[in-house]
């Protein structure tokens, strides 16, 4: 008696019990809903309270916590597995049979205590198969007939006390059940910023008590960036709350201290660290890592207005992009000052040291294979370019708040999918490349083809496929187009929907689209040759006062500094561009030097003239259907400034800043495609470097929309496979996150950053010019913003769904323009 004299404290008689049970049931009949009549409400809390405290002891608690690791843990659940009604029963009987709650059951025989082993019983390959000890949802009905995890039924000899059963076998699957599916379906219910978000654990469960196990906190944080508006998020929504947190600790950002990104590159306010990116080589990492330094450099200045007066002369430096005698040298002007003079240092420094080390091998925790591996990457691409903190950006600019990456113009569900072919073809960047169908060998499959197949001409190095691809699209009676095959130069053969090669196929004509448009279209054509051309000659040659150089320096802002960085990074042997691309660096070099003689001015209706498809399908493209109309506004804008300020032809002629001007020195190319000067070859040279800035600029530089899925589209192909490998995903996101660096609107909205630009043509007080001059101007500035929002709302009803388009093209949307290059 004495020695359990103690207990009488700690031990409650009845009658506590049933207090303390009859507290809590009023506690829960409170919080019932008000839908529970009221004859019923003492039963259900009654119901309640036994299923939370009296059903199944620790079985029940233990169950739940096996089923929520079970999500968690990739070796036991290998891909995202969407926890509903129609196969929770399933699942949580799953989890109750690989690890049952109760491990054995015991009874007495002969005077002896006998132990049955229910674990081994349901492992036992008679009953569940081959895979026993692999975690699988099998058929409900085989549960249900063999399952014992409960010791049921555990009949003994008649007349013996050893047969047992257990009442609450329902209720404890019952109530696993519903905690799983709430689990998965969380969602908080106050964040209506944005239309999907999710949970993550944000830090380790801290171990309680003896147990270390047992954890007694689960802390979470909101994601709210899984928004849409990224090709790929749509894969990731689709997935429920608890998947996606999964995704996160594959590619390793749960638990941000363990990274060695972070130790190998220091500190980063705004970085998302991942063990995925440690396995990057250190020109990623590097280039990652300069990438969004300087986005933050050029965003400080972005919301410039003041136009540089300085006296007109040479640049104090050049860097000169030497293609091997291949072509005339381009020079890009740089800026003098002492910072830039050591960055530049710098980066010498680095790329000497870095330009031998070109690795093409990966590892195979690198390559992305399948649909998990695709989700997980698409995930790594988001979270490594959060952006925190910082000026926002100018209202309608494509740079974001909460990302480096900038907002691409289109987005696509799924964009391997056929249909989707058919929308980059139609309205994103298959456009230029469209033509009537001449090809002998294509003839039997379309009339319209989408050529990709220029880069095949040249090398790839030993790791690589050969780029280049056309695709074929057959237009039907409807007006609708289908995709119905594409010549794959590297494999030599036509590949049609259905053939082993379709998906790769496909792919290929992706990666050669956006390598083409990226190294031909944007860097060399758009940069260095046509921005580099105008603003290096209006700089050089005319005086800060001059009309054509005030208009020409309101278009083509920080243009230099924006070239110089491109020429940095991507034009060196051992550079980015030739590490994202599969050319040794003479094929590059080569690439470069054919883009920039292959340069032919025209303007956007004779480039419309030119193009050789049916009117029927030109006139209804985006860039051409809305790029005319924008067109047509630069034109009488540019027609009645150089009007003003040059009223007849001998003004022109007579002008010898303008005559320097239209030497183009620092750009060859461009000087050799221009007519000889005269006052209307003048209005068409400025409208269409005010259109090859803003909205042609628009549709080739922002690729954004098929780089953030890893199947989307790339610099190079490896055999085998059909999506970037994760070092290739972040290189060439982290070049797409130099697109996304906010530069001023063309169109804008007068708020902080994105100041009218008007004032900056007021040449009254230091132009000398009569107030008539600027009265003049600011009426056809009046009247061009005017157009440009009459078309912009003519570009939204036209993408609107249904109105025609098979997806939104705003490439040519006014109010999407910048007034300069960003890279």
């Amino acid at each position: 008696a004495d020695k359990f004299s103690g207990l009488a404290s700690v031990i409650w008689p009845t009658s506590k019990i049933l207090q303390v049970h009859d507290e809590y049931r009023e506690r829960i009949k409170k919080r019932l809903s008000a839908d529970v009549p009221a004859g019923d409400r003492d039963m259900v809390a009654q119901g309640v309270l036994e299923m939370f405290v009296f059903a199944g002891g620790l079985s029940v608690p233990s169950t739940i916590h096996c089923a929520l690791a079970v999500l968690f843990r990739r070796d036991l659940l290998p891909s995202p597995v969407v926890i509903n009604e129609g196969n929770i029963e399933s699942f949580v009987f799953e989890v109750t049979r690989l690890f049952p709650a109760v491990q054995g059951f015991c009874y007495w025989q002969g005077g002896q205590r006998q132990v049955l082993s229910l674990n081994a019983a349901l492992r036992d390959p008679a009953v569940w198969g081959k895979e026993a000890n692999k975690f699988t949802l099998k058929d409900v009905e085989l549960y249900r007939r063999n399952h014992i995890g409960f010791a049921n039924p555990a009949t003994s000899t008649p007349g013996t006390f050893d047969s047992k059963a257990c009442p609450g076998i329902q209720l404890a699957l019952d109530v696993a059940q519903a905690f799983v599916l709430a689990v998965c379906r969380w969602q908080p219910t106050n964040i209506s910023t944005k239309p999907h978000v999710y949970w993550s654990p944000v830090t380790i469960p801290k171990p309680q008590g003896v147990h270390k196990k047992w954890f007694s906190d689960f802390e979470l944080e909101i994601q709210d960036w899984l928004d849409g508006d990224q090709t790929g998020e749509h894969l990731l929504r689709s997935l429920e709350p608890i998947d996606l947190a999964r995704l996160l600790q594959e590619i390793g950002m749960a638990d941000a201290e363990n990274s060695s990104l972070s130790s190998l590159l220091g500190p980063s306010k705004d970085r998302k660290s991942s063990s995925k990116l440690s396995e990057c080589d250190m020109n990623t990492k590097v280039f990652y890592e300069l990438s969004r330094k300087r986005f933050r450099e050029l965003c400080e200045r972005a919301g410039s207005t003041n136009p540089d007066e300085s006296n007109p002369g040479p640049a104090p430096r050049y860097f000169d992009l030497d293609f091997g005698g291949r072509t005339s040298t381009i020079r890009l002007p740089v800026d003098g000052s002492l910072k830039k003079a050591v960055r530049d240092s710098v980066a010498n420094v680095i790329g000497d040291m870095l330009k031998n080390q070109l690795d093409d091998s990966r590892h195979e925790s690198q390559l992305v294979r399948t649909h998990s591996e695709r989700c997980a990457a698409i995930m790594l691409c988001q979270q490594a370019f959060v952006r925190t903190g910082g000026d926002a950006p100018p209202p309608r600019s494509s740079a974001r708040a909460d990302s480096y990456l900038p907002k691409p113009n289109c987005t696509f569900a799924d964009i391997t999918t056929d249909v989707s072919q058919v929308a980059i073809a139609r309205c994103g960047m298959g456009q230029l490349y469209l033509r009537s169908n001449d090809q002998p060998q294509l003839q039997a499959f379309g009339d319209v083809i989408c050529d990709a197949s220029a880069l095949a001409d040249f090398n790839v190095r030993p790791a690589f496929e050969r780029m280049g691809a056309t695709a074929v699209f057959r237009r039907e009676a409807s007006g609708a187009w289908t995709i119905t095959a594409v010549d794959w130069k590297h494999g030599g053969k036509i590949v049609k929907p259905g053939d082993n090669d379709w998906e790769h196929a496909k792919w290929c004509w992706r990666c050669s689209l956006v390598t083409y448009m990226t190294a031909v279209n944007h860097l060399v054509i758009s940069h260095w040759v046509v921005a580099n051309a105008i603003a290096s000659s209006c700089r050089e040659t005319m005086s800060p006062f001059h009309p054509i150089r005030r208009l020409l320096q309101a278009i083509t802002y920080n243009t230099a500094s924006i070239n110089h960085n491109s020429a940095l990074s991507l034009f060196p042997a051992g550079g980015m561009l030739n590490r994202m691309s599969p050319f040794p660096y003479e094929e590059l070099q080569r690439i470069f030097a054919v883009a920039a003689d292959s340069y032919k001015f025209q303007t956007w209706p004779q480039e419309y003239e030119a193009v050789k498809l049916p009117e029927d399908v030109k006139s209804k493209l985006p860039i051409y259907q809305d790029g005319l109309e924008v067109y047509a506004a630069f034109h009488d804008f540019v027609s009645g400034y150089v009007n003003t300020y040059f009223p007849d032809d001998s003004n022109v002629s007579s002008d010898k800043e303008l005559q320097e001007y239209w030497k183009f020195t620092c750009v060859p190319q461009y000087a050799r495609a221009l007519p000889q000067l005269s006052k209307q070859v003048l209005i068409d040279q400025l409208t269409r470097g005010t259109f090859d800035v803003t909205g042609y600029h628009e549709l080739v530089g922002y690729v954004v929309a098929y780089t953030t899925d890893p199947a989307g589209g790339s610099l190079q192909v490896r055999p085998g496979l059909d999506m970037a490998d994760l070092q290739e995903f972040l290189a060439v996101n982290s070049l797409v996150a130099g697109t996304g660096t906010p530069m001023p609107m063309f169109v804008p909205s007068g708020e902080p950053g994105d100041e009218d630009w008007l004032p900056q043509l007021d040449l009254t007080a230091k132009g000398g010019y009569d107030t008539k001059h600027f009265a003049e101007v600011s009426k056809l500035y009046a009247n061009m913003m005017s157009k440009m929002k009459q078309i912009s709302a003519s570009v939204k009803t036209r993408n609107a769904p249904g109105a025609g388009r098979e997806m939104a093209c705003v490439a040519m949307d006014p109010l999407a323009f910048e007034r300069s290059l960003c890279l």
